[in-house]
């Protein structure tokens, strides 16, 4: 059978008449026809591209332009108070007072400089910080000025003519006070005196400058609440070249003394200084020195240097061999209403001795003293 035959044999048995007619294929192009024209199948896409792309650009922009896209952003009422700028008043009530050391240092910048500061000055440095003057002195070198300061801003209704008590400065009532001494006839402060309270809370620190060439040296007392005890010629005789009564002397009241007479004389003997070593080491102030019929210990010597006039009066020594390393700073030596009966060899041992008053009889070889420039008189 051939393949023509075949193909008939099985269109006869599958259908004598074609499946698909022309009917048929009328209505499936017809169909298709009103399907491509649909806008669903043809908008929809378009829109759908469209829109996708917006969103992919939008996203683009954001990331770009923000500093931290994955951050919240802020609310409004935090961008306002950031945008808003903050008046002088309010930026004024957020600082910081002073601290005590910033205090301190400044107080002392009035005279750590070649030019110390003047009155109008120190007023409006003291204002700055917070300080209150509370007494006006007056003394041979000028006004002694009193202020005190307050750890805060509010202002102290009190008045001081003396460094406050230690629970004054433990209750919070000031942190500092201070005495500053002018000197009138150059309008500018010429020294300073400042008490505050120790690091361990539990006692004052009292700070003074020097005078003269260690004028820009503060010397530094602690426990300056102390009182000092002593035996009592000694405590009345510093008492007496202070100016105050033996019951009320302190501690940091050994600072101010910068001339100390000690007169036995009354008494049978050498009297001997007798004193706890801190005291004397608290005399930082100490340059001139008087004994009448008393001797205070090499050791005790040695723990003021600042020792620069000392004047022996009656029975008080022999030689200088016993005293001599205490007296290593002094300048000047008065030996001529003294029991010395030494030689120029012991006063040479003086290494800063540039005076001294002692009679010829006593040192008849003085011209040794003399050829090393030390100036003698009698």
């Amino acid at each position: 059978m051939s393949n023509k035959n075949l193909k008939k044999a099985i269109d006869d048995q599958i259908s004598k008449g074609p499946l698909f007619t022309e009917e048929d294929r009328r209505r499936f192009y017809s169909h298709t026809q009103k399907k491509r024209s649909s806008w669903w199948n043809q908008g929809f896409p378009r829109l759908l591209t469209v829109m996708t792309t917006l969103l992919v650009l939008a996203g683009s922009f954001y990331f770009f332009t923000s500093g931290n896209p994955f951050q919240a952003p802020a609310s409004p009422d935090q961008e306002t108070v950031i945008d808003k700028p903050m008046p002088e008043e309010e930026e004024k009530e957020k600082e910081e007072p002073p601290t005590l050391e910033e205090k301190i240092e400044q107080i002392k910048g009035m005279i750590h400089t070649e030019e110390p500061a003047n009155k109008e000055q120190m007023t409006e440095i003291v204002q700055a910080l917070n300080g209150k003057q509370v007494s006006v002195t007056e003394d041979e070198q000028g006004e002694r000025i009193s202020f005190v300061f307050s750890p805060n801003e509010k202002m102290l209704e009190t008045s001081y003519t003396e460094a406050p008590s230690l629970e004054a400065f433990q209750n919070g009532d000031l942190d500092l006070f201070a005495v500053l001494q002018l000197a009138e006839e150059y309008d500018m402060v010429y020294s300073a005196e400042l008490t505050y309270l120790s690091e361990d809370g539990e006692s004052l620190t009292k700070e003074k400058s020097g005078s003269g060439a260690s004028q820009r040296q503060f010397e530094k007392v602690v426990g300056a609440e102390e009182p000092v005890s002593m035996k009592d010629l000694t405590l009345r005789s510093i008492a007496r070249s202070l100016d105050k009564e033996p019951e009320a002397l302190t501690k940091g009241d050994l600072l101010d003394l910068e001339e100390l007479t000690i007169n036995a004389s009354h008494l049978n003997g050498i009297y001997d200084v007798e004193a706890a070593p801190e005291y004397f080491k608290a005399m930082k102030s100490l340059k001139v020195l008087k004994l009448n019929q008393a001797m205070i210990p090499v050791e005790l010597l040695k723990e003021v240097p600042t020792i620069e006039q000392v004047k022996f009066i009656g029975p008080t020594v022999k030689d200088l061999s016993s005293v001599a390393d205490g007296l290593q700073n002094v300048q000047y030596l008065n030996l001529i209403n003294s029991s010395f009966d030494g030689t120029a060899e012991d006063l040479l041992k003086l290494k800063s001795l540039t005076i001294v008053r002692v009679s010829p009889s006593v040192v008849p070889d003085y011209e040794k003293l003399q050829f090393e420039g030390i100036d003698v008189r009698w």
